[in-house]
């Protein structure tokens, strides 16, 4: 992660480092993205960089980790809507929300397509280790909300449910498509069948 240094930046500059970052990693595969390539792009100095990160895989996982609490701000921004929504439309809402905030953004696309291509595994493993504990957690709280509400049964293990939960929606990459079907169908299929095992 970051060292204090960066954040001690004016958030204009540490925009531009990001910014340059996402512009590198989104731009080239990961093997080819240099230290250089970055502080040229940022227009700060080399020496600068090792101020501000140990090294690009310390940039990287910084640049996941905020990308994944955004993901995870957005899924507890629905709170509130609990009593409104039951769960399948309380994750279609999410989902819906995560698409309107990819839309236009292609440089964070192609950082995503590159994680999921080209990312070594010892850093995708990293950055999974980081995010998926909140990941998880906020699942639960939002499945124990539905228990209390009375839509899934009380007797449910909440923890279980976040984990199957989380490694279904996340893990879409693996999901063997015919050629007739959207993401969103099969997320809605997915989410279907989550909700049924737990009520």
């Amino acid at each position: 992660m970051p060292k204090d240094t960066f954040f001690n930046l004016d958030e204009i500059k540490r925009q531009r480092i990001v910014d340059a970052a996402i512009e590198e990693f989104g731009g080239l595969h990961y093997d080819k993205v240099t230290i250089n390539g970055i502080v040229k792009s940022a227009g700060i100095p080399k020496g600068s960089f090792y101020q501000y990160f140990e090294n690009k895989d310390d940039l990287y996982i910084y640049l996941f980790t905020n990308l994944a609490s955004s993901k995870m701000d957005l899924f507890d921004s629905l709170k509130s809507r609990i009593p409104e929504l039951g769960f399948r439309d309380y994750m279609m809402e999410y989902i819906m929300l995560l698409k309107k905030a990819e839309v236009g953004n292609d440089k964070m696309l192609k950082l995503k397509k590159e994680f999921m291509e080209e990312c070594p595994q010892h850093i995708k493993k990293e950055i999974l280790k980081r995010e998926m504990p909140r990941s998880l957690n906020s699942f639960k709280s939002i499945i124990d909300s539905y228990v209390e509400k009375g839509e899934f049964n009380k007797e449910l293990n909440t923890k279980t449910a976040a984990y199957v939960t989380v490694m279904g929606i996340s893990n879409l990459e693996y999901y063997n498509f015919e050629e007739s079907e959207n993401v969103m169908d099969v997320l809605s299929s997915i989410i279907e069948f989550l909700e049924s095992g737990m009520t």
